[in-house]
């Protein structure tokens, strides 16, 4: 054992080393544990010195090593809480500090449960070795660093929660304050949706039933409307108690936000009962209207009821009919719809000064959709009234009418116009019917073949032709300045709305070709012949390409012209002007369908011409002209077709002239075909027949049919078998080998031998054509498909040749002959320019009409014998038609095409033919507003109710709309 004790030197010798040796201390080496106690008492010794300090060193050791972790673990805690309070204090609000919080507060209690159990340990050895002695000095360090390691953690613990006191009020005001924010987002964009919902609803109604819908969804946006209010009610309270907490961070914003939401609630509120109220005043106009309506057909009733012809002779008759007049007339106060200044005024008080923007953009709208409306209302009261004061003036000079002493009843005069105005077809009609009260002098005089007469006839006609052209070309020139010339004027440019600019060419097509075509070359050729009628024919036949080639360019700009019109309406104040100052009573889609009636018009004045011919070099040329011009009209209405085909990979121009197009069904057999069952299904598919190629395409309906390129089969390369076993109606084209047959179901019988007299016609040119160097070749590929059966070669037997329009919106396997479709709709309709001579069975003339003569009441569709308003005077042109006179009624017998309906006029009993553009409805079946004509819409000729009431002018659309004029 050693003992080191210090060990004092000698002076000079520790002077000597001072420099060397700064203190010396005594080393004793001790042999023995007495000579060791004589140094170091025992009580400061351990147990294996014999001393009395109990000492473990492997305990010592390991609970240094267990304070060192400790001591680490603290001061990573502490810098780890350091540097969590330093990034609080640069992120002002992190999104994750719960998390932070939780992880932070779990280490702390770690560390403190770790301190805690080595401290216990220690305290409980201590315990275990002396309980009543104080710690051993090594064991007393070790407490004392356990202590105070956890003091400081205490310290960083209690320093964390204080800061984190405050920074969780901030978080948590914050927090209320992005609730508020949230929700004043929600509401400012239900606000703005309602106000958007109630700006653009700015449709009135069309009818009563229609008015009360719109009230109902306009209830279910208003009860919405309130609850986004109550939302922003609470949401403003929730602001206020905001603002009155105190707090570190401002509510600047908050005040703004709820002042915004008092404003959107306000306006949307505003309007809403703006809205209300508007569409209460509309359900009264219609209520009005209809009112007015069924007064109007009661008015017309009455004055058809009354047997005017007996109160000549019965002067009672006469005073009760006058009473009833007088009677009718006296109910007019209760309609309350006696001026526009009343209607107005109906829609102006609903205006206030906050909605004023609201109020006057539905105000707008409401006279487009109502002013044509409530204009035709009126005009028809007060035709209404002006027939009741005529009839009453007539009756009242019955009244007036001194007795005879002796009475006696004079024979009914027959009126002079039933003779001049009706048709032979009408006579002849009528007098199979037992109804015919023509003199017999008169109807000999119809059907007289006196050359003479026949001469006056004639002339007749042709000056009629002459005089009907020049007003058709000056109606053309006045469109052109009256309309097309006033858009490039300064003047009207302020009316001119937007959709209008630059869209002259869209709007009236090639008017302007036409009209100088007509003026300066059709005219001066007719009045050439003025003094010849016989040939006249001669002009159609050499004019036939240019008209085929106007009257098809602007055909097929008419669809894209009347979407382009009825986008502006009628009723638009540059129109309005325009028709002022031309002094026009019918609207600008009434003059851009004068072409097409006027195409179609030619034909029925060649065959009247035809009627009155008996030379026969004369008849001959008519013949050829009408046969001309039923080809341009055809070519015409095949052309509107045509450019409805999309998907065709080549020019369709190349392809040669169209020849016939029709819907039919096909089925398709691939001799290579694995699938050959499933490939045998039936088709509905629409063909173009070309001179150079057939082409199959898809129809997609609508209300512009569109034709979808399929398949296309050369018509060098098929073979035809004109009849199939088992059905007289289907046809085959192959391909050479019948690798390929298409089997085809015509409509009808007399369709078949169309299509197949016509594409054999196509194959003799072909063959024709490839005599000579390529007729050998032709043999190889077409002689078998050909000769086989002998169809190419041998004579068939087929029916006259009829050129076949289709009205194109029915099914394609409905049957010919104008069958009318589920809608009402003719669905085809054959032309034979043979049959030009020859009378209806029924007594009609079929130059205007269909051979149906049915009228299926759907929807808006009108019946026969309906009664209608004659809007202007208009001439009749030929023994077919009837002259109108404005504010006369005439009675509906059956519709035609291209706009020409079968008219009556009450108590002269005259029928004819009568443009439907000149005529308005004076009652309808179904109270819905005002109706308006449509004789050319869709390709199909129908009578609904006026969707923006201010026409009745016909409107032409889609690819099919010229089968209409075509028929």
């Amino acid at each position: 054992m050693t003992v080191a004790a210090p060990l004092p030197l000698p002076g000079g010798d520790r002077r000597s080393h001072r420099l060397h040796c700064p203190s010396l201390r005594q080393v004793v080496i001790c042999s023995s544990l007495a000579e060791l106690h004589s140094y170091v008492s025992p009580d400061q010794l351990t147990k294996d010195l014999g001393g009395t300090i109990p000492y473990d060193h492997e305990e010592w050791i390991q609970q240094r090593l267990e304070l060192e972790k400790f001591s680490l673990r603290s001061q990573e805690i502490s810098d780890s809480l350091e540097q969590f309070l330093s990034r609080l204090q640069q992120t002002e609000f992190p999104h994750d500090v719960g998390t932070t919080e939780n992880m932070l507060k779990s280490q702390l209690l770690a560390a403190s449960e770790a301190g805690e159990t080595l401290l216990s340990e220690i305290r409980q050895s201590a315990v275990r070795s002396s309980a009543d002695t104080d710690y051993c000095p090594d064991k007393l360090i070790n407490v004392t660093a356990v202590q105070r390691l956890l003091v400081q953690l205490d310290e960083t613990a209690c320093r964390f929660e204080g800061y984190w006191s405050g920074y969780e009020r901030r978080l948590r005001r914050w927090l209320q304050l992005r609730r508020f924010d949230h929700g004043f987002r929600e509401c400012q964009t239900e606000f703005e949706h309602l106000l958007k919902r109630v700006t653009d609803a700015t449709d009135v109604g069309e009818s009563v039933a229609h008015v009360d819908q719109l009230i109902k969804e306009h209830a279910a946006l208003q009860k919405r409307c309130l609850e986004t209010q109550q939302q922003a009610d609470d949401l403003q309270s929730f602001g206020r108690d905001l603002q009155l907490t105190p707090g570190d961070l401002g509510c600047e914003g908050v005040e703004a936000r709820c002042a915004e939401l008092r404003r959107l609630a306000d306006l949307t509120s505003d309007k809403m009962q703006t809205r209300a109220q508007l569409l209460k005043k509309c359900r009264d106009l219609q209520e009005r209207v209809e009112r007015a309506n069924a007064w109007c057909a009661l008015g017309v009733e009455l004055l058809t009821s009354q047997q005017i012809e007996k109160c000549w002779t019965a002067p009672e008759l006469a005073e009760r009919a006058l009473s009833e007049i007088d009677s009718f007339l006296g109910s007019a106060a209760d309609l309350h719809l006696h001026s526009p200044v009343e209607l107005r005024a109906a829609f102006q008080d609903v205006s206030t000064q906050q909605t004023k923007a609201l109020v006057q953009q539905v105000r707008d709208v409401s006279t487009q959709q109502t002013k044509a409306l409530v204009q035709q209302v009126l005009q028809r009261i007060d035709d209404v009234q002006t027939m009741c004061d005529r009839r009453r003036n007539s009756l009242q000079r019955y009244t007036a009418r001194q007795r005879p002493v002796q009475t006696v009843n004079p024979e009914p005069a027959v009126p002079l116009d039933k003779v001049k105005l009706r048709s032979p077809r009408g006579t002849r009609r009528a007098r199979r019917n037992g109804k015919e009260n023509v003199s017999p002098s008169s109807a000999e005089e119809v059907e007289s073949r006196d050359p003479e007469q026949l001469a006056a006839r004639r002339q007749h006609i042709v000056t009629e032709l002459l005089d009907t052209e020049r007003t058709y070309v000056a109606e053309l020139n006045q469109i052109l300045k009256g309309y097309r010339d006033e858009m490039l004027s300064s003047e009207l440019q302020q009316l001119m709305p937007i959709q209008l600019y630059g869209k002259a060419d869209v709007l009236f097509g090639n008017m302007e070709d036409i009209q100088r075509f007509h003026s300066s070359v059709f005219l001066r050729d007719l009045e050439e012949c003025s003094s010849a009628p016989e040939q006249i024919g001669e002009c159609f036949v050499e004019r036939k390409e240019a008209l085929h080639r106007l009257y098809s360019e602007y055909c097929q700009n008419k669809p894209a012209s009347e979407d382009l019109r009825r986008q502006i309406g009628d009723t638009n104040s540059f129109f309005v002007e325009c028709q002022r100052r031309l002094q026009h009573k019918l609207p600008l889609g009434a003059f851009l369908l004068k072409p097409v009636q006027r195409i179609t018009k030619y034909q029925l004045l060649l065959k009247d011409l035809l009627r009155c011919s008996e030379d026969p070099d004369s008849c001959k040329q008519l013949t050829e002209a009408v046969t001309c011009m039923l080809d341009v009209l055809k070519c015409v209405n095949d052309s509107m077709h045509q450019v409805a085909i999309s998907g065709f990979p080549g020019n369709i121009l190349d392809l040669g002239r169209l020849l016939l197009q029709g819907s039919h069904t096909v089925w398709i057999e691939n001799k290579k075909d694995r699938l050959r069952d499933l490939r045998l299904k039936p088709r509905q598919r629409h063909l173009f027949l070309y001179e150079k190629m057939i082409l199959f395409c898809k129809k997609k309906g609508g209300e512009r049919p569109r034709y979808s390129f399929k398949h296309c089969l050369k018509m060098s390369q098929v073979g035809l078998t004109e009849t199939v076993k088992g059905d007289p109606k289907k046809f085959e084209v192959w391909l050479p080998g019948r690798a390929e047959v298409y089997t085809i179901l015509a409509t009808s019988v007399d369709d078949r031998e169309t299509w197949v007299r016509q594409i054999k016609r196509v194959l003799m040119e072909q063959l024709e054509f490839l005599k000579g160097e390529n007729m050998k070749q032709y043999k190889v590929q077409k002689g078998n498909s050909m000769g086989s059966n002998g169809t190419a070669m041998s004579p068939t037997t087929h029916k006259p040749l009829r050129q076949t329009a289709s009205w194109e919106n029915g099914s394609s396997d409905s049957p010919p002959g104008g069958v009318a479709g589920s809608r009402g709709r003719i669905q085809s309709v054959d032309w034979s320019p043979q049959t030009y001579g020859t009378p209806a069975e029924d007594g009609w003339s079929s130059e205007y009409s269909s051979d149906d003569d049915t009228y299926p009441d759907n929807g808006g569709q009108y019946n026969r014998h309906s009664r209608f308003l004659v809007l202007a005077d208009y001439q009749a042109v030929g023994l077919s038609e009837v002259s109108l006179r404005e504010g006369d009624t005439v009675e509906l017998l059956k519709v035609g095409c291209a706009g020409w309906w079968y008219v009556r006029t009450p108590g002269v009993s005259t029928e004819g033919w009568a443009p439907a553009t000149y005529l308005e409805r004076l009652s309808k079946r179904h109270s819905c507003g005002s109706p308006s004509v449509s004789s050319v819409e869709s390709g199909v000729i129908e009578m609904r109710p006026a969707a923006s009431r201010n026409s009745v002018a016909s409107n032409l659309s889609a690819p099919s709309e010229i089968d209409e004029d075509l028929k």
